[in-house]
């Protein structure tokens, strides 16, 4: 308990000097309460530079969200959650999808095909996983076609990020095993059918019986090495033409030794094949497993001797009050809403290009950002992040700079219409630290950190 209400006694100071108004006071009292906090976690979690790796994640989520809160247009802070494509490249052409056949033949989106690199993954994670609780690696492109994906998330797990992918798992070289070994936390199988007729009418291209091969040795690996990682997710969408076998894709699932069942609701790409429609169904739900939560709590830090010392320590001595002004107080926050993704995560594909979220860029959305080579970290400032922000803050404010400005036509932020939610999401955020450390915070603190809503 007195662990418990030391870290509760830090955040409190952070609190204090946050209501006092001013950004600048508040990433003061950040930068102080960094060394304080990271000798509270370090007895219970063992480490020194694992210790700091969750001071800096803590406190740069409180700093991300008071900057939400002000509408600030430039942030000290860094992306809690990352999306990146270790390819852009798919094995299948789903309708409603950049690979699709009548895109590509349409040419509708700005999506070119390729491989992520190496240095440019590497340069990635240094920059931003010292920060970051949460990647996603995976956007349009199919994961498993890089053959270097397993060791790109046990690159992640070296930051101590929660590891994530979605794949068709409809390829027929498949390397079971390295997945298990990589540390990867929660793989999300994507089939929307249990035959496959049914099965390939959305997935086109893709081999059901494949794909119940690849889950069985996926299955057969983890028991052989031991491991309860990755926790396995059925993910199927439902549309009409699918919703039938729902409950023998659950059974099959259940017969697999797939962790989880989730069937939902497909969306409208009648755009791109009129003859698909999403079904109008209630979400399904399974749980075949009662150990999930356990299973991730083990698998918080599966590598202790190889996380990236060398970027936590260097990120971990930068000030966040440095990056800002002291003059700049904080402004009263609009009545209106605005986007987590321009304040809690960022997009990058196989290319390098930064995206201010996981919508996908066509001749109309201007959502090239900035590209990661060359920006490196100022990448999450960019100047169409800042002006993103400030249209939310200050429509106003926000006319006058686009009319000052060099901007060809206005970033597609200003009029999105897709859900303005990020991850990582509140249950992620709790999830996540509570993995850290069980006994250290109170359910008040985990609220905190979790909840974004303007005061």
């Amino acid at each position: 308990m007195w662990r418990r209400r030391s870290v509760q006694d830090v955040l409190s100071k952070i609190e204090a000097a946050a209501r006092a108004g001013s950004l600048y006071r508040t990433a003061e009292a950040l930068d102080a309460a960094k060394p304080e906090l990271a000798a509270i976690l370090q007895p219970r979690l063992g480490s020194p530079v694992a210790a700091k790796a969750v001071s800096l994640k803590l406190l740069n989520l409180l700093l991300a969200k008071y900057h939400f809160q002000a509408r600030s247009a430039e942030l000290a802070s860094k992306p809690s959650g990352l999306v990146v494509d270790p390819s852009n490249a798919c094995n299948l052409a789903c309708p409603g999808c950049v690979h699709s056949t009548r895109a590509k033949e349409l040419k509708l989106f700005d999506w070119k095909p390729g491989l992520v690199e190496d240095p440019r993954m590497a340069a990635f994670f240094r920059h931003y996983g010292p920060c970051a609780i949460h990647v996603v690696l995976c956007n349009y492109g199919e994961p498993l076609v890089h053959p270097d994906t397993p060791r790109f998330i046990r690159r992640a797990k070296s930051y101590l990020m929660h590891t994530m992918i979605s794949t068709n798992l409809s390829l027929p070289k498949f390397d079971a095993e390295a997945y298990v070994a990589s540390g990867l936390d929660y793989m999300v199988l994507s089939i929307d059918g249990a035959t496959q007729p049914v099965y390939e009418t959305f997935r086109k291209k893709g081999n059901i019986e494949t794909v119940y091969r690849n889950i069985r040795n996926l299955v057969e690996a983890r028991r052989r090495l031991g491991k309860p990682t990755p926790v396995i997710a059925w993910r199927y969408l439902a549309f009409e033409h699918n919703m039938h076998e729902i409950q023998a894709a659950m059974e099959k699932a259940r017969e697999l030794g797939v962790d989880q069942f989730k069937a939902d609701p497909a969306w409208d790409i009648s755009w791109d094949d009129p003859a698909i429609q999403p079904a109008g169904l209630e979400p399904v739900r399974a749980d075949f497993r009662a150990d999930i939560y356990d299973a991730l709590v083990a698998n918080w830090n599966p590598f202790p001797d190889a996380v990236d010392s060398a970027a936590i320590e260097h990120e971990f001595s930068q000030s966040w009050a440095a990056r800002i002004s002291p003059a700049g107080g904080r402004a009263a926050a609009p009545s209106g809403g605005s986007c987590e993704w321009l304040y809690k995560s960022l997009t990058m594909d196989a290319g390098g290009r930064i995206f201010p979220c996981c919508c996908s860029p066509t001749s109309n959305k201007d959502l090239h950002f900035a590209q990661l080579d060359g920006a490196g970290p100022a990448a999450f400032n960019s100047e169409k992040h800042k002006i993103s922000r400030l249209f939310f803050a200050s429509p106003a404010l926000y006319r006058a700079q686009r009319a000052a400005g060099k901007l060809e036509q206005d970033p597609y932020c200003v009029r999105c219409e897709w859900d303005k939610t990020a991850d990582p999401s509140p249950a992620q955020i709790r999830h996540y630290f509570q993995a850290a450390g069980q006994d250290l915070f109170e359910p008040g603190t985990l609220d905190a950190l979790a909840s974004w809503n303007t005061p």
